[in-house]
């Protein structure tokens, strides 16, 4: 079990270094009428989105700071935290609607990344208009609205693909570690 879980853990910290790499490079990376798209996409958030629909809450929560502290470090934005408080709340909403329903489909991972972005996106652009900042690499000038519908439209394409990636990679030792233990079952 001990094993497992330094794991996953493995795993969660190798994932947000891939979501830091794409969101700081993929965009240049592709044409630039896919790159618009990117540039709605937090890979940061969606990484911890899925690590909060896998019911562990401690490991979703710490998995919303560790993305928190770099998203902040790597905007350069002017108050750190926001974006910690915001991945952190966004991993116990996640959280919260997986307890509330037990089985895991599409349509719960839609309400879990919807309601994610939403409250993401919320908290920092409330924090930044109260403070009377300058949005930092979350609105790029553009309108409010258009944040949230893009950023949402975004955000339920790219996990969609994600999390099949991302489901094979985690749910891998489950499966045999389910194998295992049905074999052992045989054997009894």
């Amino acid at each position: 079990m001990e094993k497992e879980n330094r794991w996953k853990t493995l795993v969660i910290l190798v994932c947000l270094l891939v979501a830091v790499f794409m969101q700081t490079t993929l965009v240049r990376l592709v044409p630039e009428w896919i790159g618009q798209w990117l540039g709605y996409v937090d890979w940061l958030l969606l990484v911890t989105v899925y690590v909060g629909l896998q019911r562990n809450p401690v490991r979703a929560m710490l998995t919303g700071l560790a993305a928190g502290i770099v998203h902040d470090s790597l905007t350069g934005a002017n108050m750190t935290g926001v974006s910690g408080f915001s991945y952190v709340l966004a991993a116990y909403v996640t959280h919260s609607i997986t307890a509330l329903i037990i089985v895991d489909s599409l349509l719960v991972r839609f309400i879990a990344v919807t309601a994610s972005t939403l409250i993401n996106t919320s908290v920092r652009l409330i924090f930044y208009a109260v403070l009377k900042l300058n949005f930092p690499a979350l609105a790029g000038g553009r309108r409010v609205a258009a944040i949230f519908i893009f950023a949402l439209l975004a955000h339920l394409i790219a996990s969609t693909l994600l999390y099949i990636v991302l489901d094979r990679i985690f749910l891998r030792g489950d499966v045999l570690r389910r194998r295992r233990e049905e074999a052992r079952r045989r054997r009894s």
